[in-house]
């Protein structure tokens, strides 16, 4: 539930990088042998672009030779490009959420974020994501045409890491076929985002490769920590201020966690590792993160759906989700520090959550299930109530309720917030609410809280996945 919009958001977007840390340091290995042709005046980014400067033509087929080369990937067919403005650019995501995303989906995304006061009331959630892109977007690869994407006004060394990353994106594709993993598919996030850092990850590290060609560097001679610093710092950036922090964090994880991952494949079994990576491809974030996770196959676990009995009668589900460990990372973020927060997610063994609507009411809850502890069964749990509680605490003050297993928030326009442990469960409910227009009023309790979120941590039944069917990421992958 309280990370479906993030989610949606990484589905959408992939990755976009970050202009600044994403391309240092700036030598450029490559650049002296294939400069790219710069126009013959800068572009005005809001200005069109005549049609014979849009095509790649032969500096696209020589830097696909490289990055094939760079990557040790064979090239299987040219792959053809265009320059766009930045508006055009965002024109053309926008073309695609509104074509593949139903509009009340987007609503819904919004509201989500609202709900969980991650964004402020009247939020417009696409609006929010054009801004942040027309900020940071530098180009992408869509898997539905075989064409790459790159903003007009970029030139020399940011222009060559551009490509250069959007270029391993097609040949992911000609090797890996992104394009029928490429549609959007409800209810697993956790699998696109898994996916999608992967992708990312790859491409990026490739990028840094091609960076540092000429200091005789690669991505692993770089250290893990000094990256993820970079690339989380440069969201800062440009005009991106007033866009909630849980989409700059969401839109940077695939793009570092991504890089960590192949890194530290690459550093295991060079670029076979990556490839092996993609013959049997991560199935939850958790195995991003922790790459001995994915080496063992670790499976999640299936967590059923909380039910609503406990809201009373008119109630119905819009929206049910798995979102992982990098998910919950996600939204602890917004309660404690991103240290904190990976700590308190971690031991994640699987989760569902479902955000229901009455009306013009709106409520959700998450059931998120721990692995065994190695001291208890529950210390995973433990810790995770632990520093979930205190978090809230620390935004909202005071529960209206606190036990050692249970803390309720009172809110008066979204509801009562509150986090129950139940075993080696974390269940977290938000709502209801009522929302009019932009005006929320809060039309819960505490005590309706905890009512439902004891229902939610009823013993239910534990077991691995064992579905072989096929993921799904972003049908545009982007830099």
């Amino acid at each position: 539930m309280t990370r479906r919009a993030p989610f949606l958001f990484a589905t959408l977007l992939a990755c976009v990088s970050c202009s600044g840390g994403a391309t240092e340091p700036k030598t450029v290995g490559h650049a002296a042998q294939t400069p790219l042709p710069p126009p013959e005046s800068a572009p005005d980014p809001e200005a069109g672009i005549p049609p014979e400067r849009r095509k790649g033509g032969a500096h696209l087929a020589r830097m696909l030779g490289l990055v094939s080369e760079l990557r040790q990937l064979p090239s299987k067919k040219p792959v053809p490009g265009e320059w766009l403005t930045r508006r055009e650019l965002v024109g053309r995501v926008k073309e695609k959420a509104l074509r593949e995303f139903p509009s009340d989906v987007l609503r819904r995304e919004g509201l989500v974020l609202q709900l969980m006061d991650f964004a402020p009331p009247g939020f417009d959630y696409l609006s929010a994501t054009l801004q942040l892109l027309e900020a940071q977007l530098e180009g992408f690869y869509e898997p539905k045409d075989g064409t790459m994407y790159i903003a007009s006004d970029l030139h020399g060394e940011e222009a060559e890491a551009t490509l250069a990353h959007e270029l391993v994106h097609a040949l992911q594709d000609q090797h890996w076929d992104l394009r029928s993993r490429s549609d959007y598919k409800p209810g697993r996030s956790d699998e696109t985002l898994a996916l999608a850092a992967l992708a990312e990850g790859d491409a990026t590290s490739v990028m840094l490769d091609f960076i540092l060609a000429e200091k005789e560097q690669t991505a692993i001679d770089l250290p893990d920590h000094m990256m993820r610093g970079l690339m989380t710092s440069s969201m800062q950036l440009g005009n991106v201020q007033s866009v909630p922090h849980i989409l700059r964090a969401s839109l940077v994880s695939p793009y570092v966690e991504g890089l960590a991952f192949v890194n530290t494949l690459r550093r295991r079994g060079k670029w076979k590792g990556v490839d092996g990576a993609w013959e049997s491809l991560p199935k939850t974030t958790e195995q991003i993160l922790h790459p001995d996770k994915w080496e063992k196959r670790e499976k999640a676990l299936v967590v059923p759906a909380p039910t609503v009995n406990a809201l009373g009668a008119g109630w119905k589900i819009d929206d049910e989700d798995t979102a992982g460990e990098l998910g919950y990372a996600l939204m602890f973020g917004e309660w404690m520090s991103e240290q904190e927060a990976r700590l308190a997610a971690s031991g994640w063994g699987g989760d569902r959550s479902i955000v229901v609507t009455k009306g013009e009411e709106i409520a959700g809850i998450d059931l998120l299930r721990y692995d065994e502890g190695t001291l208890t069964p529950s210390a995973l749990a433990e810790r995770g109530f632990t520093k979930v509680s205190k978090g809230l605490a620390k935004k909202y003050g005071k529960p209206a309720i606190e036990s050692a297993t249970f803390s309720c928030f009172e809110r008066p326009t979204t509801g009562p917030i509150s986090v129950l442990r139940r075993g080696r469960d974390l269940v977290v409910t938000a709502g209801p609410a009522k929302v009019t227009g932009t005006t929320w009023t809060s039309t819960g309790t505490c005590a309706l809280a905890r009512t439902w979120a004891e229902e939610a941590a009823q013993p239910r039944a534990q077991t691995s996945l064992t579905s072989e069917s096929p993921t799904y990421a972003a049908s545009v992958w982007m830099r």
